[in-house]
């Protein structure tokens, strides 16, 4: 029964799903109000009989603002955590209807970037420069770093990384390079803006009259006024109402470009099921968190303009880097990197005598101890002390299981007689 099938895929959706109110003063929304259009959508795939594809633009690249916001250029715990979640909505799919969900992650981020044509500078707010000052290059890094993660966790059947020249259609057969890749983004940008671009006016109008639109406009405007901080935007006004009024030009910008790519996604991708990382009333794409925060809430802040900070309970919280610096320490990726991989709560039961234990945070809020990498951890047996510092973590770490995995079997039966106690 395609109507009842339908109703549970929808129903899996939805707990991914967070929306709000239509209007502030409204009362709280009970119930979804863009079901019947999700519905539809749903069914439309069953009938055809494929997996339940869903887009979402999102994962642009890494803020500019690398002193107080982020952690790098490349991605990092945030967007592990991130994807992990994309991939386990797929597979909840996949538990009531066989062919399961597929993720189509529209990477945005040279739609943002490059400068323009002078008849498309005039279309687009007058536009010149990129809109916030990404290198093509950390654009491309960035995405070729999801592709990476997306593979190495066995996510590729569910999760599907998309770019620009992909959607028009200018990669097919092809092998992406970064020099392919280079070489086709202002012809991207200029195709989009050209074929489905929106004017300034269009973008205040639907501004005016669609809250959703809106939402995004305020969600531009709350993460640029940081991103933009150390910017030449930001030294050249002369005081804060200056930069005030050049970030809601910029935010003008991006809206431009944003609703010219969604423009491009509706006309290609029609039947798909839209998810959205921008706070929406649910009516026609669905606001998705990408991190569960320790306090339930709707994150803000998404995994690119944030960095993650751990708690000793195990919960995670999107952060600005300048915020966890005096009460967290920066943890290193364990893969010869030694990459910024998220910020940990301080605490004495991280602190062993010799370095060859990793905490390694996987989704959703387990901890996984583990040897070093290159460590021949059958080897190891844990002291009394590591021992008792691993049952305190347990004890603590309530957002999830703390597991202890390679070390020597003496090691883990005297784990286990610890958690007894």
């Amino acid at each position: 029964d395609v109507e009842r099938l339908a109703n549970g895929i929808v129903d899996v959706i939805q707990v991914y799903g967070q929306h709000i109110s239509p209007r502030k003063g409204d009362a709280p929304i009970t119930r979804w109000i863009g079901r019947p259009y999700f519905m539809q959508k749903v069914k439309q795939q069953l009938e055809k009989g494929q997996a339940i594809r869903m887009i979402l633009p999102a994962f642009p690249w890494k803020s500019i603002n690398r002193i107080d916001k982020v952690i790098g250029v490349l991605p990092d715990l945030g967007e592990e955590l991130a994807l992990a979640r994309l991939n386990n909505l797929c597979e909840d799919i996949r538990g009531i209807y066989p062919l399961g969900g597929e993720i189509h992650i529209a990477t945005d981020g040279l739609v943002f970037d490059g400068t323009l044509s002078p008849p498309l500078q005039k279309k687009c707010a007058n536009t010149c420069a990129d809109v916030v000052g990404i290198p093509e290059e950390d654009t491309w890094a960035y995405g070729e770093e999801l592709v990476r993660i997306v593979h190495a966790k066995g996510y590729k059947k569910n999760v599907k990384l998309i770019r620009v020249m992909d959607i028009l259609g200018y990669t097919s057969g092809k092998t992406l390079s970064m020099d392919l890749y280079l070489s086709l983004t202002q012809k991207c940008r200029t195709e989009l803006l050209e074929t489905y671009g929106r004017t300034e006016a269009e973008v205040r109008e639907m501004m005016r009259n669609d809250h959703d639109t809106l939402l995004t406009y305020g969600g531009f405007m709350r993460f640029l006024k940081s991103d933009l901080r150390h910017s030449t935007i930001r030294q050249d006004a002369n005081s804060k109402n200056q930069y005030h009024k050049q970030v809601k030009r910029v935010a003008i910008n991006m809206m431009i470009r944003a609703e010219s790519f969604t423009k491009l996604l509706q006309t290609m991708c029609p039947d798909y099921v839209r998810l959205s990382i921008h706070e929406s009333t649910g009516a026609v794409k669905l606001s998705v968190p990408l991190i569960i925060q320790g306090s339930g809430e709707l994150p803000r802040r998404t995994p690119w303009h944030s960095t993650i900070a751990l708690s000793l309970s195990g919960t995670y919280s999107t952060a600005h880097a300048m915020e966890v610096r005096d009460t967290h320490n920066l943890i290193l990726r364990d893969d010869g990197s030694l990459r910024p991989f998220y910020y940990r709560e301080k605490s004495e039961l991280w602190d062993w005598a010799d370095d060859i234990v990793v905490f390694e945070p996987q989704y959703q809020n387990r901890l996984v101890v583990r040897p070093k990498e290159g460590v021949d951890g059958r080897k190891i047996v844990l002291s009394e002390e590591q021992i008792e510092k691993i049952r305190k973590l347990r004890a603590i770490h309530t957002a999830g299981p703390v597991e202890i995995v390679g070390f020597a079997a003496t090691t883990a039966a005297a784990v286990a007689e610890a958690a007894k106690c």
